[in-house]
């Protein structure tokens, strides 16, 4: 669930990662054949392309990692609704788990990264 507590938290994550290195990376690869249609480029969309495309985009995130990394701990306070100490001995393989699989935080991502590359495209 996106909490309103983790929606400033998630929104300076967002304004501190480079997106645009990872959306030139993306549009260089023939993922999907010649369409611009957006439904039918998720037609398209295998395991394997999707393995591709994450780990493109993991590639280019994990450097800036350091970026994000004393916002961590305060966002996984904030979404499991405990002290930033507490949030700090959580089991990440976990918590990263949980997170990536809550759609409230996945739309929020998905919309704020969207108008970064529009931003910046």
């Amino acid at each position: 669930m996106l909490k309103i507590a983790t929606m400033p938290i998630l929104l300076c994550i967002v304004s501190k990662l480079d997106t645009k290195p990872i959306v030139e990376k993306l549009k260089g690869l023939d993922v999907f054949k010649d369409t611009t249609n957006p439904q039918e480029a998720l037609k398209q969309l295998t395991p394997e392309k999707a393995v591709i495309i994450a780990t493109e985009i993991f590639s280019d995130i994990t450097p800036q990692l350091a970026k994000i990394a004393n916002d961590i701990p305060t966002l996984v306070a904030a979404y499991k609704s405990c002290t930033i100490d507490e949030a700090k001995e959580l089991d990440a393989a976990e918590v990263i788990n949980e997170i990536i699989h809550d759609e409230g935080i996945l739309n929020f991502f998905k919309i704020a990264l969207r108008k970064k590359v529009e931003q910046t495209a």
